[in-house]
C-alpha cells in the first residue's frame, strides 16, 4: 500500500525557510485526549563540516508546517530544541496552537452565554482562527478568576454536556480551532492481523482498584459503605473513605468512585500508519490471540515516519473520554 507523502517546512524567526523533509531521520506526530496541543517532533541532520548539506531552520520561536500531500495537518511553533555534541542531528519539538490555550489565562465573567459563543469570543480576542464549533444551545453563567483559556472552554462544554448528554473535544485542524462532538465515525478504520495490525497488547491490572467506599459524617462516625463485594472477594479490600458533607449526594459519588476505579484494562496497538488514526476517532479491532474484539476509542496516538516506514501506535478505550473540567465558580447572589 502506497504511503502518503509528508512534508515539513520550517521557518526561522528571521524569515529563513526550507523544506527539510529529506534531512529528517525521523518524524513523530502525536496527540493525547488530555492534551489539547498536538506535538510534532523531528530530527534534521546537521553538520559543521559538510558545506554541501543544506541548513535546516530550527531556531526557537520559528514555525513548522506539516503536510500530507496538499493537506495541512499541523501548523506549529518550534519551542523545544536539543543538540548533543556526539550527535549529527538537532531534535526539535513543535506544538500546535492548542498550547496557547493553556498558556494564556483570563479573569472572565460569563452570563447566560453558550459554550460556542464564549469560545468564538475568546478566539477573536486572542487572534485564534475558528473552524466549526459544536452547537449546544445551553446558556451558562460562570465566573473565572485567572483560569486558562482551555479550562474555560472545556468547563463551559462540560457543563453543557451535563444537559445534552454528549461529549466534546477541542482540536486544531491546520490553523483553526474546532470543537467537535464525539461520536462513532462512519470512517472507523478496521484493524486486523495480516492486514494492517502489527501488534496488540492488553494489560489487566487490579493494583489501583477501589472496591469499597466508606461514608463518614462530620463526627467521624461511619454512616454506610458502598462496595463491590465480588471484587473484594477476588482482590481483597481496597477502601476509600469520604466525608458525606463534602458532596451533594455522597452515595452517588461513592458509586461513581467504584465505577471509575475497577479492574483496569489497557489496550495498545501498533499498526501500519493511517492519518485517520488520531485521538478522538474510533477503530474496529479484531485480534484473536488477546481476544480483543469490538469498536474502541483512540485516546492517544503516535505516528512515526522513520527509514521509509510509517507506523502508528494507539492507546484504546471502550468509552469516549472527555477531558471534563470544572474551573471557575457560580456567581454569588
Amino acid at each position: 500500500m502506497e504511503q502518503p507523502y509528508v512534508k515539513i517546512r520550517t521557518t526561522d524567526p528571521d524569515g529563513t525557510t526550507a523544506n527539510i523533509t529529506q534531512l529528517c531521520q525521523s518524524i513523530t506526530w502525536s496527540g493525547d485526549w488530555r492534551n489539547v496541543a498536538r506535538t510534532l517532533s523531528f530530527s534534521p541532520t546537521v553538520s559543521a563540516v559538510d558545506k554541501h548539506l543544506p541548513r535546516a531552520p530550527t531556531e526557537l520561536g520559528g514555525s513548522a508546517q506539516f503536510w500530507c500531500g496538499s493537506e495541512l495537518l499541523m501548523d506549529a511553533y518550534s519551542l523545544e530544541r536539543t543538540r548533543d555534541s556526539l550527535s549529527n542531528t538537532i531534535d526539535v519539538t513543535a506544538y500546535d496552537r492548542g498550547l496557547y490555550l493553556t498558556r494564556n489565562s483570563k479573569i472572565f465573567r460569563v452570563t447566560q452565554q453558550t459554550p460556542e459563543a464564549v469560545t468564538s469570543a475568546l478566539c477573536g480576542e486572542y487572534g485564534i482562527q475558528v473552524g466549526s464549533l459544536a452547537a449546544t444551545g445551553v446558556p451558562i453563567t460562570r465566573n473565572f478568576l485567572g483560569v486558562n483559556l482551555y479550562k474555560i472552554i472545556m468547563t463551559m462544554y462540560t457543563l453543557a454536556a451535563d444537559q445534552t448528554g454528549r461529549k466534546y473535544r477541542i482540536r486544531f485542524k491546520g490553523t483553526k480551532l474546532e470543537v467537535v462532538e464525539m461520536g462513532i465515525s462512519e470512517e472507523s478504520i478496521r484493524l486486523m492481523p495480516g492486514s494492517n495490525l502489527l501488534v496488540c497488547t492488553t494489560v489487566e491490572s487490579a493494583s489501583k482498584m477501589t472496591n469499597s467506599v466508606a461514608i463518614y459524617d462530620d463526627n467521624y462516625n461511619l454512616i454506610q459503605t458502598q462496595e463491590d463485594s465480588e471484587a473484594v472477594g477476588l482482590y481483597g479490600l481496597m477502601r476509600e473513605a469520604i466525608k458525606a458533607s463534602s458532596y451533594d449526594d455522597p452515595v452517588s459519588h461513592a458509586k461513581q468512585i467504584l465505577s471509575e476505579n475497577g479492574l483496569q484494562t489497557d489496550i495498545t496497538v501498533q499498526a501500519l500508519g493511517n492519518l485517520k488514526l488520531i485521538t478522538g476517532n474510533t477503530v474496529a479491532l479484531q485480534e484473536p490471540v488477546t481476544g480483543v474484539y469490538g469498536k474502541f476509542w483512540i485516546v492517544s496516538d503516535t505516528h512515526t515516519w522513520q527509514r521509509g516506514l510509517y507506523q502508528t501506535k494507539l492507546t484504546l478505550s471502550l468509552e469516549a473520554l472527555m477531558d471534563e473540567q470544572e474551573a471557575g465558580s457560580l456567581p454569588e447572589h
